[in-house]
């Protein structure tokens, strides 16, 4: 009983004592460890929960945040070493079709922390039924076909598309196209092509699925009665020059399309037309010249009645070699003499046939610059001048000559 009063009349103290001591444990804590409050520059992603899989977010919204926290400086290092610990979602549960405003949710993984800024402090968005119609794919064909050729019926591999996406943007969709370039298409064409949907606009739209993404279409291609591709054959005369070679001859374009009014007459005739004689007499260089066709009678051409033949010329290159060509010193120092050991060399040079064959020594001029050299003996490389550019020098022997110099 006794002790029991000790405790009661001292309790007050006791109490006033615990107190104190917190508050100087708190003041210690505080003072090593001190409170501060930073903004994180890095925003956090936004993580959308709760989405009912019938819906779909459209159009465009807040998907981050930024953040201030006020927590420890221990805390406040942790948070910046490892900004993964900081979370910001928001919960779309139980929510309808139609627009939104929802806080933002944060969670962080560190403690003791307080969330003092979230930036937006909310977020609107909007939420649409997801919707799929069925869309007939057609085929739109662009280009235009060589004269005489027209095309049949086009098969598809699917003749429909499933549409996919937002309520708003699937009921947009006014048709689901395949697009085929006919331009200069001759021949009957098997390919995938890409399924585009289109508004009532002609305009693709946009942030819906399609499926299939793309389907094969067949497109039979044929030449009309009294119409024939045929090649363009080439007549020369004469030869090009000598020392020159043909290194090619086209003619554009290369295939004609003619046409009869007699059917028969045209798939009866060869199947190339010859142009007029194309004379090569003595050409030596590339050129290209326009000429007519010989055309059988009853026959025409579609287009142009002329071709251009395109003719590549080049030179015929080889090589020789010049002996014993005579070596010139030049600025040998006033009364000094020069010996030079050997005093004539060899040269190989490669180019135009037709310029090496009046190729001579006296075209080639071989030099030794003695500029500021004193009395005694080198090693110098001569420098080689040819005639004519298109010439190349090849090799010289030997290719430096001994000089010794002396007064």
């Amino acid at each position: 009983m006794k002790t029991l009063r000790w405790i009661v009349k001292f309790l007050p103290t006791l109490l006033t004592a615990l107190v104190l001591a917190i508050i100087v444990w708190v003041s210690a804590v505080s003072s090593a460890d001190p409170n501060e409050e930073r903004e994180y520059s890095a925003p956090i992603p936004i993580t959308v929960l709760g989405l009912d899989p019938d819906l779909v977010v459209t159009g465009q919204y807040d998907d981050e945040v930024k953040v201030s926290i006020r927590a420890p400086r221990s805390v406040q290092e942790r948070l910046a070493a490892n900004p993964d610990a900081i979370h910001a979602y928001i919960n779309l549960s139980g929510l309808k079709a139609g627009e939104h405003t929802l806080e933002p949710q944060i969670a962080i993984d560190l403690s003791p922390t307080r969330l003092t800024l979230v930036s937006p402090s909310e977020i609107t968005l909007k939420l649409e039924n997801i919707l799929s119609k069925e869309v007939p794919v057609e085929i739109r064909e662009n280009g235009a076909l060589p004269i005489g050729y027209t095309t049949g019926t086009p098969v598809l591999s699917q003749d429909s598309a499933l549409v996919i996406g937002p309520e708003s943007q699937v009921l947009k969709v006014e048709q689901v196209v395949a697009s085929v370039d006919l331009s200069n298409i001759i021949t009957s064409i098997s390919r995938q092509v890409e399924l585009k949907a289109l508004d009532a606009r002609g305009v693709i739209v946009t942030g819906i699925n399609l499926n299939p993404t793309q389907v094969n279409v067949e497109i039979p291609i044929t030449q009309l009665g009294g119409y024939r591709n045929v090649f363009v054959k080439i007549v020369t005369t004469g030869q090009i020059a000598q020392g020159f070679y043909l290194t090619g001859i086209m003619a554009d374009p290369p295939n004609i399309t003619i046409y009869s009014t007699d059917p028969e007459l045209a798939a009866n005739m060869p199947a190339f037309i010859e142009t007029t004689p194309l004379n090569l007499n003595g050409a030596f260089e590339s050129f290209e010249k326009d000429v007519s066709l010989n055309l059988p009678e009853g026959i025409v051409v579609v287009g142009d009645q002329q071709v251009t033949i395109k003719v590549n010329i080049s030179a015929i290159q080889s090589s020789i070699l010049l002996t014993g060509i005579q070596v010139e010193i030049s600025n040998l120092g006033q009364g000094l003499k020069a010996a030079l050991s050997p005093d004539r060399v060899d040269i190989y040079v490669s180019g135009p046939l037709y310029l090496l064959d009046k190729l001579n020594a006296a075209d080639i001029i071989v030099t030794l610059d003695l500029a500021n050299k004193t009395p005694g003996t080198y090693q110098l490389i001569p420098t080689v001048t040819l005639a004519d550019s298109a010439i190349n020098l090849d090799s010289i022997l030997p290719a430096s000559i001994e000089v010794v110099i002396s007064r």
